[in-house]
């Protein structure tokens, strides 16, 4: 029961931080905190910067802080539990919104452990291409970075379609004989007919394909 998800740190203000996992070493001591509020002791909290990615397995506390833009990708799922709002009031109801503590003790993941991700970066034609995550790690979905300084690279379809996020730069993308303008900014899909494509220009973009799972 969860949802798992992946953030890429688009900026960060300096002092930014995720609160990521839990300090609680059994479900015991983590039910306790919970129950009583003692959210200084169980938060546990990340200091991060602009170009960092983290993944998030289901079953792991997490939130974002002040000052921190990301770009998000998950696994598709309509269930969240909220365990603290940071006594945040609903502008619409004028009440506080619901919180989750049973569901969210029941599936919080205890003791925490980071992930073993196997980052690799890759030159591929032109480009550099960073794969942050993807089978077997993470059968929902992966995740890459594709940088091109200046020129061009191929790609071929490896998932059911494809999601690009334009980071920064412009570009253009050539699709069956046809070149489009990219910018930054620009978020677009490759459905699953489209086969082959290819970048050029100076782009920033992070591509996400759907898992297996």
């Amino acid at each position: 029961m969860g949802k798992t998800e992946c953030w890429y740190i688009i900026s960060a203000e300096p002092g930014a931080e995720l609160y990521y996992g839990h300090n609680a070493k059994t479900h015991e001591e983590l039910a306790d905190w919970i129950n009583n509020g003692q959210w200084d002791k169980l938060f546990r909290k990340v200091p991060v910067k602009a170009g960092e990615f983290y993944y998030v397995p289901s079953g792991t506390i997490h939130a974002l802080g002040k000052g921190i833009m990301v770009l998000e990708t998950q696994q598709s799922s309509d269930t969240t539990y909220r365990l603290y709002d940071f006594d945040r009031v609903d502008k619409t109801t004028g009440e506080k919104r619901e919180l989750h503590l049973q569901q969210s003790i029941d599936v919080t993941n205890v003791p925490h452990e980071d992930p073993k991700l196997n980052i690799t970066t890759d030159k591929v034609d032109d480009a550099e291409v960073t794969t942050f995550v993807k089978a077997p790690i993470s059968k929902y979905f992966s995740v890459r970075k594709v940088s091109l300084k200046d020129g061009e690279v191929s790609f071929k379809r490896e998932g059911l379609y494809t999601l690009v996020s334009v980071l920064d730069g412009e570009g253009n993308i050539t699709v069956d004989g046809k070149t489009y303008t990219l910018v930054k900014g620009q978020h677009f899909v490759l459905p699953n007919p489209v086969k082959e494509w290819s970048y050029s220009g100076k782009l920033e973009l992070i591509v996400s394909e759907p898992g297996e799972a």
